[in-house]
């Protein structure tokens, strides 16, 4: 799994395909047009361009006319397009016929040839802020964006996987102790970083989830270790995103109001991108 090659450029830096003509439909703020090869998003003097098998999933929202279009984002934007206007609803209808006729097809991405990152340093890299390609965040929330992002969510599509890592309120990230958990480790004690950039709740890599256990641990996950992401509660009964292993083992949980979304996208984002993780598309 990689970035979206083409996010938020120039028009004229859009692939040949992106560039052709073809009727814009209002899926505010975006002008949304169709192609056989994916779907190009365009707000102001910026576009982007998805392929179909690039989108993780289509999030309906219990908001009216409002429409998520989950996708591998760089960092710090968010892993998906937020969709309104309208004609919402026919892109919609456009989205999940083409995805549900790449799932007939049994299509899946191409394996990348590349020898897989440990857990160990996966969660090195996720803490030192580093870079890993196809890696996707979740901000924690702020004013900002709970005003935009917390809205009350349902689910609309099959989930996709993703990969979570639990961070503290804003700018500060909760890291604590590393020993061995399905090839991951986890670090003693706690450590609290403040940072100038935008705090993470989730971080999602192509090779293992980094989350956390009620703020109390960091660790990195190979996915072959996780059996699913669902909503649940912490043992004060809050709202919380809760990660199970194979054997049922609890392998991470945070409570919801450290997320910049809703809990029912959180699940289904990360739900999907776990299972195209899991699915060769690494």
């Amino acid at each position: 799994m990689e970035w979206l090659a083409h996010d938020e450029v120039e028009p004229a830096a859009l692939p040949d395909w992106a560039q052709r003509d073809a009727a814009a439909m209002d899926g505010r703020p975006f002008k949304v047009r169709v192609f056989a090869e994916g779907v190009v998003l365009r707000r102001g003097r910026k576009a982007s361009a998805v392929r179909w098998e690039e989108i993780l999933v289509p999030i309906a929202l219990t908001d009216p006319g409002r429409l998520l279009l989950a996708a591998p984002r760089r960092p710090p934007r968010p892993p998906w397009f937020e969709l309104a206007g309208a004609d919402v609803d026919e892109i919609q209808k456009v989205v999940r016929t083409r995805l549900d006729a790449i799932e007939h097809r049994g299509y899946r991405d191409r394996r990348r040839r590349r020898d897989p990152l440990p857990p160990d340093e996966v969660l090195t890299q996720v803490l030192a802020r580093r870079e890993l390609p196809g890696a996707v965040e979740i901000p924690a929330a702020t004013p900002s964006v709970m005003r935009s992002s917390l809205i009350g969510a349902a689910v609309g599509a099959a989930a996709l996987g993703l990969y979570g890592l639990a961070f503290g309120p804003v700018g500060l990230l909760v890291a604590g102790g590393v020993g061995a958990l399905g090839g991951g480790g986890v670090v003693g004690g706690v450590e609290l970083l403040r940072k100038k950039t935008t705090g993470r709740v989730l971080v999602l890599t192509p090779d293992a989830f980094v989350g956390g256990l009620d703020g109390q641990s960091v660790r990195a996950v190979d996915w072959s270790r996780v059996s699913r992401f669902t909503e649940g509660f912490t043992d004060h009964g809050a709202p919380a995103l809760e990660v199970f292993g194979v054997d049922s083992t609890r392998l991470a949980r945070t409570e919801a109001r450290f997320f910049g979304a809703s809990l029912d996208v959180i699940v289904a984002v990360a739900e999907a991108y776990r299972r195209r993780a899991t699915e060769g598309a690494v």
